[in-house]
């Protein structure tokens, strides 16, 4: 049977289910009419009170977790149950349950649990009264026979609300009735255990008081129960708010992300390049004892530090001679370009800050601002050193890769002069007994490195969006 057919079945089983209960419901309620006769202004009285604060908790229900409401609404049925009759209780349930209608999915959800409460109230009215009568306990009076009573009857009010509403699951979704009461027991038992509690709490002051002293308790009741609807409200509006705060960040360094991937279609020097700095940075960062947060910016900050060459001409990344000096102001902007994208990214202004000055340089030669020494930030520095390794050791179209020896021989020279000779020598540890594709950077690509960032990212909390489709889209196409 296909599933829309199955759930077409289920959906007129619930229907006809539904109509049963109702006319069930109301059957009861006419035997009580009946079998009671005449209900006094009193007990009218009682149960309008009880059904407008059973209908005022029912507005204020609060959800504190999955599968867990705060609500003080079967609290005035339980009262009623016991203080005012069957016909009455089934009056206030049927206004309660009716009142939290307008919450359901469809009309015959809320038919449905209108008649449950209806039915669950007659049964507890219907327990309570025989035992009231072979107890020969006054109501106007507290006693243990009242109290227990009253315990014994709130039980088999939420038992049979449960049960019909176990039904119900059962008929509408093909749920069993064992794996709904698995489920619900805990939640079941917690709303048993403060139903009986406050319920006969204030069943002991209604008996000698009457339903007077129950409004003025409903009172405070109401106001905190409020107070924590707000807090319950806020605490979802922050957390709605970081949701889509996160959201909106993994787009935008997604997005940033997705840009080197589709640089690479322009020039397939950098995203392998980018993946191997990213590489070097983070050993580097983690082999010094950095925190976390400096190792995974690093890491980022060396997946993106060429984002900026998106805007540099082809001919300009792809030609295989010397540049020329109009050519090299092209370059030169790529590091205050992908800086000035990055820093539209509140969570990752320091990210940019590392990219815009990877190619300064201790003695001032370096761009875009030619600023030197301290002035230069540690995490660029390191990413200095890791970003000329690397492009010494690739193949470009000017020139061959050179040997991780040969590279090592230039930046030591360098040492001192425009790079950091601290952290050239920490790459060199870093380098120390690994292959030789770790030592070229060919070990990795840009796609492992950022999935990795991103683990490490999720782990601590922070950011960063899948891109591999950018990846599987970029590789699919033809080659220009």
């Amino acid at each position: 049977m296909r599933r829309d057919e199955l759930t077409s079945r289920r959906t007129v089983s619930f229907r006809i289910l539904a109509g049963v209960l109702s006319a069930v419901a109301v059957a009861a309620f006419v035997y009580a009419v009946i079998v009671r006769g005449a209900v006094s202004q009193a007990q009218i009285r009682d149960a309008v009170i009880l059904a407008i604060l059973g209908v005022i908790a029912e507005e204020m229900a609060v959800w504190v977790a999955e599968k867990v409401t705060m609500t003080a609404a079967n609290l005035p049925i339980l009262l009623a149950v016991m203080f005012t009759g069957r016909v009455p209780a089934m009056c206030v349930a049927a206004v309660v349950g009716a009142w939290g209608a307008w919450r359901e999915s469809t009309r015959t959800v809320a038919v449905y649990n209108t008649a449950n409460l209806a039915v669950s109230a007659f049964i507890a009215a219907t327990a309570f009264g025989a035992l009231e009568r072979s107890l020969a306990f006054p109501l106007t009076r507290v006693s243990p026979w009242l109290l227990i009573s009253g315990v014994v009857c709130g039980a088999i009010y939420e038992s049979g609300d449960m049960t019909l509403a176990g039904i119900g699951v059962g008929v509408k979704y093909g749920r069993s009735l064992g794996s709904f009461w698995r489920d619900e027991m805990r939640p079941f038992l917690q709303s048993l255990a403060v139903l009986t509690g406050v319920g006969m709490v204030v069943a002991a002051l209604y008996a000698p008081a009457g339903v007077v002293v129950v409004v003025l308790l409903f009172v405070p009741l109401f106001a905190s129960q409020y107070m924590f609807k707000l807090l319950v409200r806020e605490r979802e509006h922050l957390s709605k708010q970081r949701e889509l705060s996160d959201q909106y960040l993994e787009m935008n360094i997604g997005l940033a992300a997705a840009m080197v991937v589709l640089l690479d279609s322009k020039d397939e020097y950098t995203a392998s390049h980018s993946a191997g700095v990213a590489m070097y940075c983070r050993d580097m960062a983690e082999s010094l004892g950095l925190p976390d947060t400096d190792i995974d910016a690093l890491h980022l900050a060396g997946l993106l530090h060429d984002l900026g060459k998106v805007g540099t001409p082809d001919a300009v990344l792809q030609k295989d001679s010397a540049l020329t000096e109009e050519e090299w102001v092209y370059i030169r902007q790529h590091p205050e370009k992908g800086a000035e994208v990055l820093s539209h990214l509140a969570a990752y202004q320091g990210i940019a800050d590392i990219v815009r000055f990877h190619h300064e340089r201790l003695d001032g030669s370096g761009y875009p601002d030619g600023v030197t020494g301290d002035k230069i930030p540690e995490l660029s520095k390191m990413l200095a050193v890791a970003d000329t390794y690397h492009a010494m050791t690739s193949d470009r179209p000017y020139r061959a890769a050179r040997s991780s020896f040969e590279a090592f021989g230039e930046l030591r020279a360098l040492a001192g002069v425009s790079l950091d000779g601290k952290y050239v020598e920490v790459l060199a540890q870093v380098l120390r007994d690994k292959d030789l594709a770790y030592r070229d950077g060919s070990s990795t690509d840009f796609m492992r490195e950022y999935e990795r960032g991103r683990i490490n990212l999720r782990l601590r909390g922070a950011p960063l969006a899948d891109i591999s489709g950018v990846r599987a889209v970029q590789e699919d196409q033809p080659a220009s």
